[in-house]
C-alpha cells in the first residue's frame, strides 16, 4: 500500500498508516501506544501493531477537546 492512497473503509490500520492519517511520525504514534493514549494490538514480538480506525477517531476527538480546553 502506498502512502498516497489509504483505504479508509478498512477497520484496522498499521502503525505507519496511522501516522500518515494523523499527520504524525511513526515514532510519535508508537509513543502514544506505549503511554496508553492510543490502544493497539501488538501482533509480533518485533513491535508490529494494528490499530482500529475507531480508536484513531477517538484519539483525534480527545486531543481536539484538550486543545480547545487549554
Amino acid at each position: 500500500m502506498n502512502s498516497h492512497h489509504l483505504d479508509i473503509s478498512r477497520k484496522v490500520v498499521t502503525l505507519p498508516e496511522a501516522a500518515i492519517m494523523l499527520g504524525m511520525s511513526p515514532l510519535t504514534i508508537r509513543r502514544a501506544i506505549k503511554s496508553g493514549k492510543i490502544k493497539a494490538v501488538q501482533i509480533s514480538p518485533k513491535g508490529r501493531y494494528r490499530i482500529l480506525i475507531e480508536e484513531l477517531n477517538g484519539f483525534i476527538q480527545r486531543n481536539s477537546q484538550m486543545t480547545a480546553v487549554g
